[in-house]
């Protein structure tokens, strides 16, 4: 992965926890995970972090990433809105899929108020037309096209911040120490590249979302008698 200063630069900015796009006061059903006590332990936030990056981010979300990087570079606007309605019709609990609109759409705000981009105005303006959903992987991967990053050090930026902000919700929700947290994001760092090797092996024909657990978790989240984050 060839990455000039800038492009390391504008990674480091959409991963980090400063960037306004919300994406810190959402869980992903994880603090659903903590209150039932299915994640308890290190070992166990470990095992359900494994879990995601291979069986749900690597079929599923960073597939469109990766997908949204092609169709920024052949300018194919309506392959986008089709990829971005798929992604709708695959999130089926309503938290996750309004979550991953909302950091999408903020997202796509925030660069295109910083840095303009016919083909990302082109995508915005379909999303207040209602034709787009604006989610937040292949937003990402929009942004990341639009800087000429390639797609593996885009993915691997995905996994390293996915990783860490649920380490770090985890760490928020008292299931893990400093040290702890450290260690897990060191550990899994094999899982992030296998992950992102099965995601580009795959196309959005075989894009897929198969984490039934995951989504009732996310459901039952709305009704929790407590919670510290949004989903």
């Amino acid at each position: 992965m060839n990455l000039s200063v800038q492009q390391l630069v504008i990674l480091q900015q959409l991963t980090d926890t400063m960037f306004p796009s919300g994406a810190f006061v959402h869980s992903e059903g994880l603090e659903t995970y903590v209150q039932s006590g299915m994640v308890s332990t290190p070992e166990s936030l470990e095992a359900f972090l494994r879990g995601r990056l291979l069986r749900g981010l690597a079929l599923g979300d960073w597939v469109a990433t990766h997908c949204a990087m092609d169709f920024y570079h052949q300018q194919q606007l309506d392959a986008l809105i089709m990829l971005d309605e798929r992604l709708t019709a695959m999130k089926v609990a309503s938290e996750g899929r309004e979550a991953s609109m909302r950091i999408g759409r903020q997202t796509l705000r925030t660069i295109l108020a910083s840095r303009p981009d016919p083909f990302l105005s082109d995508y915005q303006n379909a999303i207040r037309e209602q034709r787009a959903s604006g989610h937040q992987s292949p937003v990402f991967g929009l942004v990341c096209a639009a800087s000429g990053i390639e797609k593996r050090a885009t993915l691997t930026s995905c996994g390293y911040s996915f990783v860490s902000s649920q380490v770090s919700a985890a760490f928020k929700l008292r299931r893990i120490g400093q040290a702890h947290a450290n260690r897990i994001i060191w550990r899994l760092q094999p899982t992030i590249e296998e992950a992102v090797e099965v995601a580009l092996s795959q196309t959005i024909d075989t894009m897929q979302s198969l984490t039934p657990a995951l989504d009732i978790r996310m459901m039952q989240h709305a009704y929790l008698f407590r919670r510290l984050f949004n989903s």
